[in-house]
Protein backbone atom coordinates (compact mmCIF):
# COMPACT_ATOMS: atom_id res chain seq x y z
CA UNK A 1 0.00 0.00 0.00
CA UNK A 2 2.77 2.41 0.87
CA UNK A 3 4.27 2.05 -2.62
CA UNK A 4 0.89 2.92 -4.17
CA UNK A 5 0.62 6.01 -2.00
CA UNK A 6 4.20 6.97 -2.84
CA UNK A 7 3.39 6.68 -6.55
CA UNK A 8 0.39 8.94 -5.99
CA UNK A 9 2.55 11.48 -4.13
CA UNK A 10 5.10 11.50 -6.93
CA UNK A 11 2.53 11.72 -9.75
CA UNK A 12 2.99 14.92 -11.74
CA UNK A 13 -0.48 16.45 -11.81
CA UNK A 14 0.87 19.79 -13.05
CA UNK A 15 2.00 18.31 -16.35
CA UNK A 16 -1.02 16.02 -16.84
CA UNK A 17 -3.08 17.75 -19.51
CA UNK A 18 -6.36 15.98 -18.68
CA UNK A 19 -6.13 16.93 -15.01
CA UNK A 20 -5.29 20.56 -15.75
CA UNK A 21 -8.10 20.80 -18.32
CA UNK A 22 -10.48 19.38 -15.74
CA UNK A 23 -9.43 21.99 -13.19
CA UNK A 24 -9.94 24.74 -15.75
CA UNK A 25 -13.38 23.45 -16.74
CA UNK A 26 -14.40 23.45 -13.06
CA UNK A 27 -12.94 26.95 -12.58
CA UNK A 28 -10.72 25.79 -9.73
CA UNK A 29 -7.25 27.15 -9.11
CA UNK A 30 -4.47 25.65 -7.02
CA UNK A 31 -4.78 28.42 -4.44
CA UNK A 32 -8.23 27.30 -3.23
CA UNK A 33 -9.01 24.76 -0.51
CA UNK A 34 -6.20 22.19 -0.33
CA UNK A 35 -8.52 19.39 0.85
CA UNK A 36 -10.79 19.89 -2.15
CA UNK A 37 -7.79 19.82 -4.49
CA UNK A 38 -6.52 16.64 -2.81
CA UNK A 39 -9.94 15.02 -3.26
CA UNK A 40 -9.89 15.93 -6.95
CA UNK A 41 -6.40 14.53 -7.36
CA UNK A 42 -7.43 11.30 -5.64
CA UNK A 43 -10.54 11.01 -7.81
CA UNK A 44 -8.54 11.63 -11.00
CA UNK A 45 -5.76 9.23 -10.01
CA UNK A 46 -8.28 6.53 -9.08
CA UNK A 47 -10.17 6.92 -12.34
CA UNK A 48 -7.35 7.38 -14.87
CA UNK A 49 -4.12 6.01 -13.39
CA UNK A 50 -4.71 3.17 -10.90
CA UNK A 51 -7.13 2.30 -8.08
CA UNK A 52 -6.45 4.07 -4.81
CA UNK A 53 -8.55 4.26 -1.64
CA UNK A 54 -8.86 7.92 -0.63
CA UNK A 55 -9.61 7.18 3.03
CA UNK A 56 -6.60 4.89 3.41
CA UNK A 57 -4.37 7.40 1.65
CA UNK A 58 -5.49 10.23 3.95
CA UNK A 59 -4.85 8.06 7.02
CA UNK A 60 -1.44 7.07 5.67
CA UNK A 61 -0.47 10.64 4.77
CA UNK A 62 -1.54 11.96 8.17
CA UNK A 63 1.00 9.68 9.87
CA UNK A 64 3.87 11.09 7.81
CA UNK A 65 5.66 14.36 8.44
CA UNK A 66 4.95 16.54 5.42
CA UNK A 67 7.42 18.85 3.77
CA UNK A 68 5.77 20.93 1.09
CA UNK A 69 7.97 21.23 -1.99
CA UNK A 70 8.48 24.83 -3.03
CA UNK A 71 9.25 25.89 -6.58
CA UNK A 72 11.56 28.78 -5.84
CA UNK A 73 12.39 29.46 -9.48
CA UNK A 74 8.77 30.36 -10.35
CA UNK A 75 8.40 32.59 -7.29
CA UNK A 76 11.66 34.39 -7.97
CA UNK A 77 10.74 34.98 -11.62
CA UNK A 78 7.39 36.43 -10.60
CA UNK A 79 8.86 38.72 -7.98
CA UNK A 80 11.85 39.88 -9.98
CA UNK A 81 10.28 40.16 -13.44
CA UNK A 82 6.79 41.64 -13.69
CA UNK A 83 6.65 40.70 -17.39
CA UNK A 84 7.32 37.01 -16.76
CA UNK A 85 4.99 34.34 -18.17
CA UNK A 86 4.11 33.20 -14.66
CA UNK A 87 2.89 36.66 -13.68
CA UNK A 88 0.89 37.07 -16.91
CA UNK A 89 -0.83 33.72 -16.41
CA UNK A 90 -1.77 34.56 -12.82
CA UNK A 91 -3.12 37.96 -13.86
CA UNK A 92 -5.17 36.44 -16.69
CA UNK A 93 -6.65 33.80 -14.39
CA UNK A 94 -7.70 36.33 -11.77
CA UNK A 95 -9.22 38.69 -14.33
CA UNK A 96 -11.36 35.92 -15.86
CA UNK A 97 -12.47 34.80 -12.40
CA UNK A 98 -13.68 38.30 -11.54
CA UNK A 99 -15.49 38.68 -14.88
CA UNK A 100 -17.38 35.39 -14.50
CA UNK A 101 -20.60 35.91 -12.60
CA UNK A 102 -23.34 33.41 -11.99
CA UNK A 103 -26.50 34.23 -13.92
CA UNK A 104 -29.99 33.23 -12.91
CA UNK A 105 -32.15 31.12 -15.18
CA UNK A 106 -34.27 34.17 -16.05
CA UNK A 107 -31.17 36.15 -17.06
CA UNK A 108 -29.94 33.30 -19.26
CA UNK A 109 -33.39 33.01 -20.88
CA UNK A 110 -33.44 36.73 -21.57
CA UNK A 111 -30.00 36.59 -23.23
CA UNK A 112 -31.06 33.61 -25.37
CA UNK A 113 -34.31 35.30 -26.40
CA UNK A 114 -32.45 38.46 -27.36
CA UNK A 115 -29.94 36.43 -29.39
CA UNK A 116 -26.98 37.45 -27.24
CA UNK A 117 -24.17 35.15 -26.17
CA UNK A 118 -24.30 33.66 -22.69
CA UNK A 119 -21.03 34.39 -20.86
CA UNK A 120 -19.08 31.28 -19.92
CA UNK A 121 -20.89 29.02 -22.40
CA UNK A 122 -18.72 27.13 -24.84
CA UNK A 123 -19.49 27.84 -28.46
CA UNK A 124 -19.34 24.57 -30.37
CA UNK A 125 -18.48 24.44 -34.06
CA UNK A 126 -21.20 22.05 -35.27
CA UNK A 127 -22.00 21.89 -38.95
CA UNK A 128 -24.44 19.65 -40.80
CA UNK A 129 -22.99 16.92 -43.02
CA UNK A 130 -25.98 17.03 -45.42
CA UNK A 131 -25.74 13.26 -45.88
CA UNK A 132 -28.64 10.86 -45.69
CA UNK A 133 -28.75 8.78 -42.51
CA UNK A 134 -27.40 5.26 -42.64
CA UNK A 135 -29.94 2.45 -42.30
CA UNK A 136 -29.98 0.43 -39.08
CA UNK A 137 -27.89 -2.74 -39.08
CA UNK A 138 -29.68 -4.34 -36.11
CA UNK A 139 -32.89 -6.30 -36.10
CA UNK A 140 -35.83 -4.74 -34.29
CA UNK A 141 -36.28 -6.02 -30.73
CA UNK A 142 -39.55 -7.91 -30.44
CA UNK A 143 -42.20 -6.75 -27.97
CA UNK A 144 -43.19 -9.22 -25.23
CA UNK A 145 -46.52 -10.03 -26.89
CA UNK A 146 -44.74 -10.62 -30.21
CA UNK A 147 -42.37 -13.10 -28.59
CA UNK A 148 -45.17 -15.22 -27.11
CA UNK A 149 -47.11 -15.42 -30.40
CA UNK A 150 -44.09 -16.26 -32.54
CA UNK A 151 -43.31 -19.51 -30.65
Amino acid sequence: MASLFSRFDSYDFESDRRFQDGLKSLNISDSKDENKLLDMKLFFYNRFVEPIDPTSYKQWSSTLPHVTPVDCSADQRTLSDPDSDVNKTQTAETSTETETTQLSFAEVMKLVQEGKEVPGAKKLDIKPTNQSPTPSQMDRVLKPWEISTSK
